[in-house]
């Protein structure tokens, strides 16, 4: 029991630290509503999940084996991002317009918030091999593989999941202080620039190679 209270706090602080899909998840808490987050928040853990059974599978040590198939899946991630990213900062120009501040976010589907985020989350080739890393020191080789794999899988969604609620549930409490149209147009450069961030800093450490 208390080596997995020590794998949920890993998980729980490597969550934290914010990243493409944190981004994510805040904006489309402001955009939609902290009660629709949810298909936003399903889509990180469902790529987190395939993540998670990819590592333990060994597939972390195919890529490795395969630097081409790595380097190009990193940079259509990283093209994905920054295209999210001049998105995101069109849309904070135009909520300086007083006709559009104010005016509610365009419709989008669960189904497209939930894609979104997954696309956003397999960016993040990187939690393969910290994942590869992880689960080995929590696995025991002298008991069924199966039931441990299932308990550590369970534990990274719960964990994920909510880190990611609680970011939208501050975001929106943030946004009902301060107010909803400053906030918004905020977030949205905020957002803007740290998914050009995240994809240039990809894209470069795949060409310095």
């Amino acid at each position: 029991m208390n080596e997995l209270f020590v794998f949920a706090g890993v998980i729980a602080l490597a969550s934290v630290s914010p990243g493409p899909n944190v981004v994510l998840v805040v904006d489309h808490s402001l955009s939609f509503g902290v009660r629709r987050v949810a298909p936003t928040i399903l889509g990180n853990i469902s790529l987190l999940f395939l993540v998670a059974l990819a590592a333990a599978l060994g597939v972390a040590a195919l890529l490795l084996a395969m630097p081409g198939l790595y380097d190009g899946l990193r940079l259509a991630g990283a093209a994905y991002l920054v295209f999210l990213g001049v998105r995101a900062l069109r849309n904070a120009w135009r909520l300086r317009s007083d006709a559009v501040v104010g005016a509610p976010a365009a419709e989008v589907s669960a189904l497209r918030r939930y894609l979104q985020a997954f696309f956003v989350s397999a960016t993040n080739l990187q939690s393969v091999f910290f994942l590869a890393a992880l689960f080995p020191n929590f696995v025991h080789h002298d008991q069924p593989l199966a039931p441990q794999f299932c308990v550590l899988f369970s534990v990274l969604i719960l964990v994920v999941g909510s880190v990611h609620f609680a970011y939208a549930l501050s975001a929106a409490m943030i946004q009902s202080r301060v107010g909803d149209r400053r906030f918004r147009r905020s977030v949205q450069a905020v957002s803007g620039v740290a998914m050009l961030g995240f994809g240039t800093a990809i894209a470069a450490s795949v060409l310095r190679r």
